[in-house]
């Protein structure tokens, strides 16, 4: 049940009508007059090419996140941001493609890029501001209560913009002698009148179930949507609370039946391509990388770093990664708390992270069947051997083969502590239950996001 996806897909609807008519207005104010209409259609006709460009690299930088948009600095850092790359962009393909596209209107393509987003950016806090948070808002009540039930409500009170209303169901023991409460009776339910969506914790309903069944199926005639309180979460947060997915039910529903021999074929030919494809780009690189690592730390200075790492079900192997300490840091130990200023870090080193570039040999890894593009990061023996002992659930990550991006990764942090691990714990699973080629090709695309930021959630 998408409760939310709705609310990006309108998003993407008000940036195509934008898009068309920022077109438009760059075309009047180059003539400072209204234009005839065939001129008008045909620069639609060149210019449509750039629509999907334009606003897969608004969903890259996160133009439709509507937790980072609704801040106004975020928002006019992003919109700027995309500017200058959706200029760079769309510059590019017109002077690559101009004999072919017939045009070769630069000072169009500069006002249609710059009204675009002055019209986007606008748009968009019309959308948290005023549509989600007072317009199309969803009163929606919760049946239960547990520690997941009291955090979804709190940061629903605290967060408008994502276009939810707390509504709080009235004493059921008292409620159910009321003449008139519960059913019908040729109008809407009285409990229920002014609730959008109820979301039921299941095990918290047993206790009760002849009031809480009358309600869920009182609900059912009232038409009112029903989700449960772990489907809600897992919408509005992207990610699964391991606890959940412990019980056999989630297993055998999310992972166990899964077999998928089309998507599994298709991922592992888009692995094998991207590796070599990868590789064969990066060998130039490798030789200055080289002849840098020698220089800072003499001809004697192993290039690469080699670690053990935990794989698909359990099974070790030996990961490969450029070389960005100084030898033999791992002896700090599992899960050492480097802090920002790690003097472990070299020079190179630190440029090497910066750029990603210590993360391309694992590129034969993926090669070699042992990892793939996308999945759960493979983690040390040694901080797996500590992590499964102390955190619930953790072998789960192990379903499936670990990646050199993931959905855990674009979304959260380095870990270097139990707490963090169990929070990055929650990422992985959403990946393990939903994983296919679009959520892939999303992490894929929202990688290249990672790499201009500060953190790559990458260890």
């Amino acid at each position: 049940m998408l409760i939310f996806r709705w609310r990006r897909f309108f998003l993407f609807l008000g940036d195509a009508f934008l898009f068309y008519a920022a077109l438009a207005l760059a075309l009047m104010a180059r003539r400072f007059s209204v234009v005839p209409l065939d001129f008008y259609l045909q620069h639609v006709k060149v210019f449509s090419v750039f629509l999907p460009v334009w606003t897969g690299v608004f969903y890259v930088i996160g133009f439709y996140d509507l937790r980072r948009i609704n801040k106004l600095v975020n928002l006019i850092n992003i919109s700027l941001l995309s500017m200058v790359i959706n200029l760079a962009a769309a510059s590019a393909l017109f002077y690559a493609f101009y004999l072919q596209l017939g045009l070769t209107p630069k000072t169009h393509l500069f006002l249609t890029v710059l009204f675009l987003h002055v019209l986007s950016t606008a748009w968009r806090r019309f959308w948290t501001r005023v549509v989600l948070s007072k317009l199309l808002v969803q009163r929606v009540a919760f049946l239960g209560s547990n520690t997941v039930v009291d955090e979804i409500k709190k940061d629903l009170k605290n967060s408008p913009h994502l276009g939810f209303s707390v509504v709080e169901l009235p004493d059921l023991g008292e409620a159910q002698e009321t003449e008139g409460y519960w059913r019908p009776n040729g109008r809407r339910c009285t409990a229920l009148a002014k609730i959008d969506l109820l979301v039921v914790d299941a095990d918290d309903a047993e206790k009760t179930p002849s009031i809480e069944g009358l309600l869920l199926s009182t609900a059912v005639m009232e038409e009112i949507p029903i989700i449960t309180h772990l489907d809600f979460y897992e919408d509005l947060y992207d990610k699964v609370p391991p606890e959940h997915a412990a019980k056999p039910s989630w297993l055998l529903s999310n992972v166990l039946h899964q077999s998928d021999q089309f998507y599994a074929v298709f991922k592992r030919a888009l692995d094998i391509l991207g590796a070599v494809i990868g590789l064969l780009v990066s060998l130039p690189f490798f030789l200055l990388i080289y002849i840098a690592v020698k220089i800072e730390g003499g001809w004697r200075a192993p290039m690469f770093f080699v670690q053990k790492r935990v794989g698909h079900l359990g099974r070790r192997f030996i990961i490969w990664k450029l070389r960005t300490m100084v030898v033999g840091a791992s002896k700090a130990g599992p899960l050492y708390k480097a802090g920002s200023g790690d003097s472990r870090v070299t020079a190179l080193g630190r440029f090497l992270r910066a750029s990603r570039l210590d993360e391309i040999p694992q590129l034969w890894n993926v090669l070699k069947g042992e990892m793939s593009l996308v999945g759960p990061r493979p983690e040390w023996t040694s901080e797996v051997h500590i992590l499964e002992r102390s955190v619930p659930h953790y072998h789960l990550r192990h379903l499936i083969k670990p990646g050199v991006t993931g959905w855990a990764q674009i979304n959260y942090h380095a870990t270097s502590s139990k707490e963090e691990s169990v929070e990055k714990l929650h990422y992985d699973l959403y990946y393990v239950k939903n994983m296919s080629l679009a959520l892939d090709l999303g992490i894929i695309l929202r990688t290249f996001r990672r790499v201009f930021q500060k953190d790559a959630g990458m260890k």
